[in-house]
C-alpha cells in the first residue's frame, strides 16, 4: 500500500511548495538565457554603455525581470519553509508571511527600478 503524504499548511502548504519547484526551473532557464544573452550572443564588450545597450532589448529586459522575480520568491520562499520547519511561529505565522511579502515586494520594485535605470 503507498503511502500518501499531504503538504500541510502548517508546514509551508502545497502552493509554496509548487511555486518553489517552479520558480527552480524559471531561475536555471533564466540564468542559462542571461549567459548565453551576455556572453555567446554579445558583439560588443562588457561596458557600462553596452549594457544600457543590451538592455534596451525587450528580450534581455524581460529575462532579466523574470529571473529577477524567480530568485526573490525562491529565495524568500526557501527562507520561510526553513522557519517553518524549525519554528512553531503559531499566529505570528500570518505577520511573518507578510514580512517575507513586503520584503519581496521592496526587492522586486527596486530591482525593476535598477533596470529601468539602464533603459531610460
Amino acid at each position: 500500500m503507498m503511502r500518501q503524504e499531504v503538504v500541510a499548511r502548517d508546514t509551508g502548504g502545497m502552493w509554496p511548495w509548487l511555486g518553489q519547484r517552479v520558480t527552480a526551473v524559471l531561475v536555471l532557464v533564466t540564468i542559462m538565457i542571461h549567459l548565453i544573452l551576455t556572453h555567446l550572443f554579445a558583439s560588443a564588450p562588457l561596458t557600462f554603455d553596452d549594457i544600457g545597450q543590451r538592455l534596451a532589448s525587450g528580450a534581455v529586459l524581460l529575462n532579466d525581470a523574470l529571473l529577477l522575480f524567480a530568485v526573490v520568491f525562491h529565495a524568500l520562499n526557501g527562507v520561510r519553509m526553513v522557519v517553518l520547519d524549525y519554528a512553531h511561529l503559531g499566529k505570528g505565522r500570518r505577520a511573518f508571511d507578510a514580512l517575507l511579502w513586503a520584503v519581496g515586494a521592496v526587492s522586486v520594485i527596486y530591482g525593476i527600478w535598477a533596470l529601468w535605470v539602464w533603459v531610460s
